[in-house]
């Protein structure tokens, strides 16, 4: 398999105004491909189509081969794509592990009367996942908040319970949507380890992100869009010295233009 993902000439419009403009991107198994570009770019309306929130008008989304656009979000997830959001969303009163373990039932062949009868087949699922959910706080450095409410703990452990919840649901390719956003320095520091051992599981990994120290160390390749269009592609060392990305952040004063 060449590609985990491959997104064809994928556009979208809202009301008209264009979000996304005939995009083009391919995910190798096992990298991470960092998707940046100024605010309003159009970045996490290209998360929200491959992850089935929206459906692009034109052009098409594959994973592992499989046509996924616009396919409903819970059987794009069953299938191995999972996200996190820019935007924290965690069930804030129940404890850590419940949220983590939250994540188990995309890949759960459970019953509705496994749960009442308590078969046999229950309990050793049930088990399983609780083994899971054990592993995965021990891997993220959760396991002293296990009984702790989620919303009890601070924004950078709260990222971290996120990451954990979607990686129990086993994922082949884990979307980002600006992880370290909210984090103070150490905290960016640490998230970004753990993502490099992420890494090293075997997944794919697509992440939107603004800190670009964080982004040059962990991408292997990057697209950088702005008003929903590419407008450059290539290794980070490439991409962080393009012009067309420069004037993108930060623009160009009325000397150069005119010189």
């Amino acid at each position: 398999m060449k590609y985990v993902l491959e997104i064809t000439n994928v556009s979208k419009f809202f009301h008209g105004l264009v979000a996304i403009d005939d995009l083009t991107i391919n995910v190798k198994p096992g990298q991470i491909y960092g998707i940046i570009g100024p605010n309003g770019a159009g970045k996490t309306t290209l998360f929200n189509c491959v992850t089935g929130i929206y459906t692009p008008e034109q052009g098409t989304i594959k994973y592992k081969g499989e046509d996924i656009t616009g396919m409903a979000p819970h059987k794009i997830a069953q299938r191995g794509v999972l996200r996190t959001f820019q935007n924290i969303r965690l069930f804030k009163e129940m404890s850590v592990a419940e949220n983590i373990i939250a994540g188990c039932h995309t890949k759960s062949n459970k019953k509705w009367y496994h749960a009442i009868f308590h078969t046999p087949f229950y309990k050793k699922d049930e088990s399983r996942q609780w083994e899971k959910v054990a592993e995965l706080m021990d891997f993220f450095g959760l396991t002293k908040h296990a009984n702790t409410p989620a919303g009890d703990l601070s924004y950078g452990n709260q990222r971290k319970i996120e990451m954990a919840r979607a990686l129990a649901a086993e994922p082949e390719l884990l979307i980002l949507d600006e992880p370290a956003a909210g984090l103070n320095e150490n905290e960016t520091i640490e998230l970004t380890n753990i993502i490099l051992k992420i890494k090293e599981m075997g997944l794919g990994i697509m992440m939107i992100e603004h800190d670009m120290d964080m982004v040059m160390k962990l991408t292997d390749y990057i697209t950088v869009i702005n008003f929903g269009k590419e407008i450059s592609q290539g290794l980070p060392s490439f991409v962080q010295d393009d012009p067309k990305v420069v004037e993108a952040y930060i623009g160009i004063d009325d000397d150069e233009e005119d010189a």
